[in-house]
């Protein structure tokens, strides 16, 4: 009976051996929604290292539309747990179906960081001829700096094609009175950094539409055209948005909604300065609290984020490599992310 026993209990031992580590060290799996810009890739890689080697978690990737990315989320059950980079007020109709309304199923973190977007040109063009303002190009003289050197009219270069900044960009110059005297080129970013490249080697002139974070204000200094402060979206399609206004000085008409959409589209201030956020499932909260918890501390540095695309982009540095990076190299910043996701310890213990 006694060795009876005794088998019994070491057969019940050895099994919880078996058992109990893979239940103890189960890890959680987070779910990464990849967007296809550099900035959302430079993050996502961030926030998987800092999961996988502070927050002992099990990290993937799923990509998809931001439209779709935005749904999976919404839905809580693992299929996407965070989603990077989501700009306002560019996805406010997202915004208010799932992080403000209904169930309020997506979770933003605390600090946004800030994202601007407009015309660009070399410090050097402003130090040299001073030109600050988005009406300084309807001055001949000012135009000039922007001719080709073979000849021909200046050229504003406005985005890569099907863009609707790019659309934006030619309304922009026919309603601050400057199209008659450049050529609206679009130009993908690839051929708009090169271009750019060119006039720093030969101190010249070169406007193009940009925004940030992005390599290339890590590299040149390049400076930001004066417009004046945007006031409220006047298009039909924006009624019930919060920035909608009657008289707004935003009223854009897309070419896929009208083949008149130049003529009858209105653009006579600078874009709404836009907000950047890190959105997770806020079934976190209860499946991996401590991670929710860090997700909703997180705050980018655009600046250092300028940087890390500098790598990934001009260096060929991998993602997860420079991610990891630059992790180890602000560890500070990391401990000031995770200290609202430590454990709270009651008074009572």
């Amino acid at each position: 009976m006694k060795t009876h026993l005794s088998r019994t209990v070491g057969a019940a031992a050895l099994l919880a051996s078996l058992i109990l580590p893979a239940t103890v060290l189960a890890k959680d799996k987070i779910v990464i929604g990849e967007q296809n810009w550099t900035g959302a890739i430079a993050i996502q890689n961030i926030l998987a290292e800092v999961i996988k080697t502070r927050l002992d978690g099990d990290v993937s990737y799923l990509a998809g539309d931001v439209a779709v990315l935005f749904s999976a989320a919404a839905k809580g059950d693992g299929s996407v747990d965070v989603l990077t980079d989501i700009w306002l007020p560019n996805q406010s109709a997202a915004w208010a179906k799932y992080v403000t309304g209904g169930p309020r199923s997506l979770v933003p973190n605390v600090k946004p960081y800030a994202g601007e977007q407009g015309f660009y040109i070399p410090g050097y063009l402003q130090d040299k001829y001073g030109v600050k303002s988005i009406y300084d190009l309807k001055k001949p003289e000012v135009a000039k700096l922007f001719e080709p050197l073979g000849g021909g009219k200046a050229e504003l270069l406005v985005g890569p094609a099907g863009w609707e900044s790019t659309y934006i960009g030619q309304i922009k110059a026919k309603d601050y009175g400057f199209a008659d005297k450049f050529e609206s080129v679009s130009t993908e970013a690839s051929v708009t950094y090169a271009k750019l490249a060119s006039a720093y080697k030969a101190q010249r002139g070169v406007v193009f539409y940009a925004y940030t974070p992005d390599w290339i204000f890590s590299a040149y200094d390049l400076r930001r055209l004066e417009e004046p402060a945007f006031d409220g979206y006047a298009q039909d399609n924006k009624k019930g948005d919060p920035l909608y206004k009657v008289d707004g000085c935003w009223k854009f008409i897309s070419p896929t909604v009208d083949p008149d959409w130049l003529n009858k589209s209105q653009i006579t201030c600078a874009f709404p300065d836009a907000k950047v956020h890190v959105l997770a499932s806020a079934a976190l909260q209860t499946r991996a609290p401590k991670i929710a918890e860090f997700l909703k501390n997180v705050t980018i540095d655009p600046a250092q984020l300028n940087e890390l695309i500098l790598k990934i982009e001009k260096e060929k540095l991998p993602a997860d490599v420079a991610a990891k990076a630059w992790v180890q190299a602000n560890s500070t910043t990391v401990d000031q992310w995770l200290s609202a996701s430590a454990p709270k310890v009651s008074a009572n213990q």
